[in-house]
């Protein structure tokens, strides 16, 4: 079983910084001189330069967890398809997302509910120690703040919607070329995940 880590309580959607740098791996695909680049010019117009390093360390290993393919695809999408392209890569990039999506998201659209409770949400993180022992030892603090961000996540992919204290799954519409890339990248978990079918 991978690792998960509760490093994501310091990370954000960052889609504008996502576009940006699919932008730039396009023109340029060698990440250490875009990491450089965009270091040198606060690209990303970061508050600070931790943020800025944090933040540009984050989002590059992002889109280089996504094939040529995958990412040569990204300009054709509509803006909700190009936010799911950046939560594949959150996925590809943060196992706790991945298992989240996997465990909760997907079982929604498969039954058909659409509505992750907040009760839900709360016995995933309750079990995390016990399915991974690197969860043993973190505080209720950081699974609270884990939380946070997962809902967050979903948020900006704008996939969910809030409703009271359930997170209601989006009519959404995934993207045929984008159903067709994963298709052929063998990704038919990432298919059951966004559509709640494989075929």
């Amino acid at each position: 079983m991978k690792r998960i880590s509760a490093g994501a309580v310091k990370f954000q959607f960052w889609f504008t910084e996502f576009v940006q740098a699919m932008g730039m791996a396009n023109d340029n695909d060698d990440f250490t001189v875009l990491r450089q680049q965009i270091l040198a010019e606060n690209t990303f117009h970061a508050s600070s330069h931790a943020r800025l390093i944090t933040t540009t360390g984050v989002v590059l290993r992002r889109v280089g967890s996504l094939t040529p393919a995958m990412r040569a695809l990204f300009d054709q999408l509509d803006p909700v398809n190009q936010r799911i392209m950046n939560l594949i890569a959150i996925m590809n990039t943060e196992q706790l997302m991945y298992a989240f999506m996997y465990d909760v998201f997907r079982p929604e659209l498969i039954l058909g509910d659409r509505q992750i409770e907040a009760y839900e949400m709360a016995a995933f993180f309750k079990k995390l120690p016990l399915t991974h022992k690197e969860a043993a030892h973190w505080t209720e603090e950081t699974l609270r703040r884990l939380q946070s961000t997962v809902a967050q996540y979903l948020r900006r992919a704008q996939i969910v919607k809030d409703y009271k204290d359930t997170l209601v799954v989006e009519n959404y519409l995934l993207d045929k070329r984008l159903a067709d890339r994963l298709r052929e990248e063998n990704h038919l978990d990432y298919l059951a995940i966004l559509t709640g079918r494989t075929s």
